[in-house]
This record gives C-alpha cells, sequence and structure tokens, in this order.
C-alpha cells in the first residue's frame, strides 16, 4: 500500500514539474506561436543580414512571421509571408565610389540614412499590399530596424502592438536621447569615432561635440517623421519621438567583450553574432588554392556596398602594387572579372563564401572594411584584421579590434603602396602576437550564458507575454532633457547662491552702515 501511494506522489511530483516548466515564464510553447509583422526599412545587405537573423529565429521557434523587406527568399519558408518591395526602394549593393563617399560622409550620413529611411516609409504607406497585410491579419508584436527615423513607429501604434527595435551595429549615439540611455562622452566613444575609448583631450572634445551634433541633427532632420505619420494616420496621432521611445526592447548587433562595456538599460539586449552560421565545406577550387599556399592566404574585401572598381586610380593601384610584393597568396572580392597588371598570387571573383575561408587554417589574415558582419565572422574565427573603413560605423569597429591588440588601422584617405605593404608584413612577420590577440577575443566572445538566438527568442517572448513589458523602460522617459541633465536644478541652485549672497552683502552694508553711525561723535 506505501508503495502504491509512493508511485502516485512521484507520478503527481513528476506532473507539477512538467506543468511548471510548460507555463512559466522561460518557456514559449509553440502551440501559444505568435504573429509578428516585420518591416526593413533600407535595402542594405548587411542590415538585412542582422534583422532576417531574428525573423527566421523567431520562424524556426514557431511564430508565424511577415515581413515587408526588399530582399525576398528564393523559395517559401514556413511560417513566414513576405510583402516585397525590391522593386519600390533603392538598392544599397555596388553603389559608385565617388556617390556613396559623397553620400556617407561623416557630417552627411545621418541626414542621408534618414532621408532613405522617411522615403520608405512613404513608399510603404503608398502601397496597398502593405495595407492589406495589416487589415486582413491580427499581430502580436511589430520589429524593425533602428536606423534614422521614427516614422515607421505609427505601424505599431495604429495595431496598438508592442515594437521591438533592432540595432544592425552598435546603439546610434543620436537614439541614446529617444530610450533614455544617454553615455558619457567622456569615456565612451559616439557611433563615428575612429577610437574605441577617448583617450586625450582631443578625444574626448571631439567626442562631446560629435555626441551633441548628432543629437541636434537627428532632432532636426526626424520632424518629417510626424509629418509623415499624421498624413496616414491621422492628424490626432502623436510626434514620431513619443511612439520610438515606447519601444519595448532594443535588439544591438553588439556585445561588449567587442564593443567594450556601456550602461546599458535592461530593455537593450546584445545579439552580437546572430547572422554567424556553422561553417561549410569549401568549394573545391577555392579549398585546393588555399591548400597549396606555402605561406599562407589574405582574405581582401572591402563589402558589398561600393562597386570597387570605380574607387580612386591611386587606391587601386597601391592595392594591385602592394599585394604584387607580398608572398601571399591572395583572395580578393572584386566585381571586374580583369584587372590590369594582376599579380600572380592574387585570384579575384565577383563572390566568394566569406565565413567558411576566414575558418581555414591556412588564412593568415583579413583585410577588410570593417562591416560589422565581417568583424563578427573573423572574432569567431579568431584571425587577425587589417582594417580600412571607408563610412558609417566602420572606423569604430575597426578601432575595437585595434584596441584589443587583434589589428591595425588604415586611412583609406592616405594609403599608398609603402603604407599598405607595410602594414600587411607587420602583421604577418608578428603574426603570433595578433593572432594570440584574436583568438583570446574570439573566446571570450564566444563564452557566453546564452547564445544570441537563446537571447532573442527569451526576450521577444518575454515582451508578449508581459504585454510589452514596459516595466523595462526607465522613468528617464517620463523627463524632458532639462530636467534630465538637473539644468533646472543647477540654475535652482545657483539663483539660491546668488540671492543668498545677495542677501548677505546688503545684510553687511546695512550692518556695516549702523555701525558707522553709532560710531559718529554726535553734534552738540
Amino acid at each position: 500500500m506505501r508503495t502504491v501511494v509512493e508511485m502516485i506522489g512521484s507520478y503527481y511530483c513528476i506532473t507539477l514539474m512538467l506543468v511548471g516548466i510548460l507555463t512559466s515564464g522561460r518557456y514559449y510553447h509553440a502551440a501559444d506561436s505568435a504573429r509578428i509583422l516585420a518591416v526593413m526599412p533600407i535595402a542594405a545587405k548587411s542590415h538585412w543580414n542582422v534583422v532576417d537573423s531574428v525573423l527566421q529565429t523567431l520562424v524556426a521557434r514557431g511564430h508565424h512571421v511577415t515581413a515587408i523587406t526588399p530582399f525576398p527568399k528564393k523559395s517559401p519558408v514556413a511560417n513566414y509571408t513576405e510583402v516585397d518591395m525590391s522593386r519600390l526602394m533603392p538598392s544599397g549593393v555596388s553603389v559608385p565610389w565617388d556617390k556613396v563617399m559623397g553620400e556617407c560622409s561623416v557630417h552627411n550620413n545621418l541626414p542621408f540614412l534618414s532621408s532613405r529611411h522617411k522615403d520608405m516609409c512613404r513608399t510603404m504607406y503608398e502601397y496597398d499590399e502593405f495595407w492589406s497585410a495589416i487589415k486582413t491579419n491580427k499581430y502580436d508584436l511589430f520589429i524593425t530596424e533602428l536606423l534614422a527615423s521614427s516614422c515607421d513607429a505609427y505601424v505599431s501604434y495604429y495595431l496598438k502592438i508592442p515594437q521591438i527595435v533592432i540595432v544592425s551595429s552598435h546603439v546610434h549615439t543620436w537614439y541614446h536621447h529617444t530610450f533614455g540611455s544617454h553615455m558619457n562622452p567622456a569615456h565612451i566613444s559616439t557611433y563615428h569615432a575612429s577610437y574605441a575609448v577617448p583617450k586625450n583631450f582631443m578625444e574626448r572634445m571631439m567626442n562631446a561635440y560629435d555626441y551633441i551634433y548628432s543629437h541636434i541633427v537627428f532632432k532636426w532632420v526626424d520632424m518629417e517623421s510626424t509629418v509623415i505619420g499624421r498624413k496616414y494616420f491621422g492628424s490626432d496621432a502623436p510626434d514620431a519621438d513619443t511612439l520610438m521611445k515606447n519601444s519595448s526592447l532594443v535588439f544591438i548587433n553588439g556585445h561588449y567583450t567587442v564593443d567594450l562595456a556601456k550602461p546599458l538599460l535592461p530593455n537593450f539586449v546584445n545579439i552580437g553574432g546572430i547572422h554567424l552560421v556553422q561553417p561549410k565545406s569549401l568549394p573545391k577550387d577555392i579549398e585546393q588554392y588555399i591548400n597549396d599556399s606555402p605561406n599562407g592566404v589574405i582574405f581582401f574585401t572591402l563589402g558589398s556596398v561600393i562597386q570597387l572598381e570605380t574607387s580612386p586610380a591611386y587606391l587601386q593601384k597601391a592595392f594591385v602594387e602592394a599585394l604584387a610584393e607580398i608572398p601571399q597568396r591572395v583572395l580578393w572580392k572584386y566585381d571586374v572579372p580583369n584587372i590590369k597588371n594582376l599579380p600572380k598570387n592574387v585570384k579575384i571573383g565577383k563572390w566568394f563564401p566569406q565565413r567558411d575561408i576566414l575558418e581555414h587554417k591556412n588564412v593568415k589574415l583579413f583585410i577588410s572594411h570593417g562591416g560589422m558582419s565581417g568583424i563578427y565572422e573573423a572574432i569567431d574565427s579568431g584571425i587577425p584584421v587589417l582594417g580600412i573603413p571607408l563610412f558609417f560605423d566602420q572606423s569604430h569597429n575597426i578601432a575595437n579590434i585595434v584596441h584589443w591588440g587583434a589589428g591595425i588601422m588604415l586611412d583609406h584617405k592616405t594609403l599608398t603602396k609603402d603604407i599598405f605593404v607595410n602594414a600587411i608584413k607587420e602583421m604577418i612577420t608578428n603574426y603570433d602576437k595578433y593572432k594570440l590577440k584574436a583568438m583570446e577575443l574570439s573566446r571570450r566572445f564566444k563564452d557566453r550564458l546564452n547564445t544570441p538566438k537563446e537571447e532573442v527568442i527569451y526576450w521577444t517572448e518575454y515582451v508578449i507575454k508581459h504585454k510589452g513589458a514596459h516595466h523595462l523602460k526607465t522613468a528617464a522617459l517620463k523627463l524632458s532633457w532639462y530636467q534630465y541633465f538637473l539644468i533646472d536644478i543647477l540654475v535652482t541652485s545657483v539663483l539660491i547662491v546668488l540671492v543668498s549672497l545677495s542677501v548677505i552683502i546688503i545684510l553687511l552694508k546695512a550692518i556695516k552702515n549702523c555701525v558707522c553711525n553709532l560710531s559718529k561723535p554726535k553734534k552738540e
């Protein structure tokens, strides 16, 4: 009899444990799958790699995702629906050098990004398929990329659902105020900074200037977002900044082991490296090319945005002449099949399996423009980086690698053959030093409690279950800028001190006059 009771008790305990696991906040059963609407505000492939990795993670979890995107899939994916915007949005791939450098200069890149973002909002809001998608389905969550406008925040406002935003790099400086997450420019470098940490007075001054400049310019250029939103969602709709402040969570394509430690709010979640996939076998010709190189291989790419063949002649000349002077073989991503005077040790191609190449043990160096996706692939593989940043956050990304001792950064504006070849020889000659630092960085980057995909699943489901999880947001969002920076307190304190000093001075003068009057001899 006792054995039977014990068995029943054991089954009861096990049942309670299973029920607890299935209904606890940590697990979100596939039967409770959510309907998620997502928007991609710019036709930039590297940005989409991050956003799509988040979306496909949620799809694999069992959620239903509808994506408004300029990057349609080649074949259907279960639980994934697309609204194809590829014919309606300007491409951000293979753009001429002068156009990119003009639009993406440090002082113009924020207005440029904002303009592209707002153009996408106008296009989307005029598109019948967009309205069909949001009116014929009920959604539980809205996801968009945090770029340079708040115009798409009106979608979550219209649908009355929580909003999660994704940053495809580290957090944009101009959004710190929006989320009440100001970073002290005395020790935290800005989005445009070419240093990991401001180390001297001049760098701190430039950092402070860029911090203030970014916020002022963003406030100016983003005013039009409210005009756009009210045109399509009603004149009584809130302003765009207020709606963006209502975002529940920010997924950051960053990690403190790379981008240094920052005082982030609890609704800022690092998912750096989420786009990384398991390396595959290399194509036979590339694998043989790498294996047969007695001095190792260098992989060289400046990304997919710029048509490298349209770059200045001095730059292309420096690349070709420098590569001819090194003993290593080079795999060089270059769109045009023919290069004048191409060295025998260089193999060019319009596309290479970058992730898989960097995993090969005979690859000694990665020459890169500093795009976030490639940087994380190099870090994950423990490969030293020679960086030649071109625009946006690339200087900052390379600066972080240099900070950790795993690379060198060059300036494309002053690059010559000698500078380029000397940098390559420095890193190859002292390969063990740079490789050691690269492997240390790689080990730290991989050493996490949860994978980026696990973070995405947990926090997305957390936001849905807790109806926006607004308890994660800071009370600073309720303060005006002068309250946040205690300007009103400082002004009041100064006024109190000044009034007190004035009263004291008046009293002292009055006492002095009284004393003087008493000390005067009386006239008879």
